[in-house]
């Protein structure tokens, strides 16, 4: 027998839910799509309510990236009920509904009874439907516990969610140590949602990081990957791999940057350089950050440049021959460049697409730098014509403005490349 969604309908109120009608959002506020989209679902007889970051965002003043909607419905009815609409997924089995501009994600409520767990708590199958209180129990945050309501306009809290944005604080659902063991991507999260919308996380979260963080190393190199991208992204940088570094999640995640982070700056100074390394890598992140902030393009593999740049820094700036005794090869960027980056991508198992990419926008920038340093010579108008050149440009452009150096040479390059193509930088990235 099909389940039905009907049947999983119930009264958030009668089943112990705060309800909230003093939070500031207006129906105007919201997506139209995702409004439709919750009230169709709605008419239909199910329940339907906007979910989880969305609502998380709205609540904390921030602006969400994307809406997406819980319900009773089963993603058979779901499909059924609208023909732009297609199942996808094997582990979660959602729908995704297709309008011109974007999609809208559905799920289906689900519970943590019948979730398959190893002997280490670590969850290997969850994808038993549930009711909307279950639901909110089996989420990792109670900032990412609620539900809104459109036709009610009101917040459902079945987890305390509502006083803890009140208190921009990041708290769990449930025993912390137990449910970073269920999932160690939640700590990456807990860092991404505290970093992003000025959070702070709550003490017994932050121990049991520092108790389980290598748990980290149970989780699938592609969430591990996607997580980083995440945490690079919408302005959050600095404070992520700031919190990353402080919570010992960092000697886990990128144990290179950890050991970056911790050359002996007796040995890294630049005499041209007015700041130390430490300091060009932290300062990168917040150029970065503040790139976003003003929503100029920054394409991902360019933020993923941002974060390895500088383990390259002595090999993009070297000046003539090696000093003596030195192999030729220690200064070669292109072998250095793939000895530094082959054990991160691997570890990862980062698209071969993203490594090359990596590597030609590396290769880029040191080429740029060599131009200015007159040890090579290159024909800029055939330069600004390679397909990589925006992105290297744009890398430049934060490198320069996180170092405090090159800005005439980046200028001189935005100028070289609006006299061949006729249109700004800005425009070719934003395509």
């Amino acid at each position: 027998m099909l389940e039905d969604g009907h049947d999983r309908v119930i009264d958030p109120a009668e089943a112990g839910a705060e309800i909230w009608s003093d939070h500031g959002l207006q129906i105007r506020d919201l997506d139209s799509d995702a409004v439709k989209v919750v009230r169709r679902l709605v008419s239909g007889g199910f329940q339907a309510y906007l979910v989880g970051g969305c609502v998380r965002d709205l609540l904390a003043g921030s602006t969400p990236k994307d809406y997406d909607i819980a319900t009773s419905a089963t993603p058979r009815q779901v499909k059924q009920l609208f023909r732009n609409s297609r199942v996808i997924g094997r582990r979660f089995r959602l729908v995704h509904v297709f309008f011109r501009e974007h999609i809208l994600e559905v799920s289906t409520f689900r519970t943590d009874g019948d979730a398959t767990k190893g002997d280490d708590l670590l969850i290997k199958r969850d994808n038993t439907f549930g009711r909307v209180d279950e639901d909110a129990r089996r989420r990792d945050f109670t900032c990412n516990g609620l539900f809104f309501d459109v036709n009610s306009v009101e917040v459902i809290d079945f987890v305390g969610g509502m006083r803890d944005i009140k208190k921009r604080r990041i708290e769990m659902i449930g025993d912390a140590p137990t449910r970073l063991a269920e999932d160690p991507v939640r700590m990456l999260r807990a860092v991404k949602f505290a970093a992003r919308l000025d959070f702070t996380i709550a003490d017994d979260i932050l121990a049991a990081i520092r108790d389980v963080r290598f748990d980290l190393r149970k989780s699938a190199a592609p969430r591990l990957f996607e997580e980083i991208q995440r945490l690079l992204g919408r302005g959050g940088a600095f404070a992520s791999f700031d919190l990353l570094e402080s919570t010992g999640l960092m000697e886990v995640l990128l144990p290179e940057i950890h050991r970056f982070l911790r050359i002996d700056l007796r040995w890294a100074e630049d005499s041209e350089f007015t700041l130390n390394v430490h300091q060009r890598f932290w300062n990168t992140l917040k150029s970065l950050d503040l790139f976003l902030e003003e929503g100029r393009p920054v394409s991902a593999v360019v933020r993923l440049c941002c974060l390895f740049i500088h383990l390259f820094d002595d090999v993009l700036h070297h000046k003539g021959a090696p000093p003596e005794g030195v192999a030729p090869v220690a200064f070669d960027i292109g072998v250095q460049t793939d000895r530094g980056l082959k054990p991160i991508v691997t570890r990862l198992q980062v698209p071969r697409r993203d490594q090359y990419k990596l590597k030609q926008l590396i290769l880029g920038l040191r080429q740029l730098l060599s131009v200015r340093t007159g040890r090579k010579k290159i024909s800029p108008a055939r330069t600004v014509r390679k397909e990589y050149f925006p992105e290297v440009l744009r890398l430049f452009q934060i490198y320069s403005h996180a170092v405090g150096r090159f800005q005439g040479d980046v200028l001189r390059w935005e100028r070289r490349y609006e006299s061949v193509f006729g249109h700004s930088l800005e425009k070719a990235l934003s395509k």
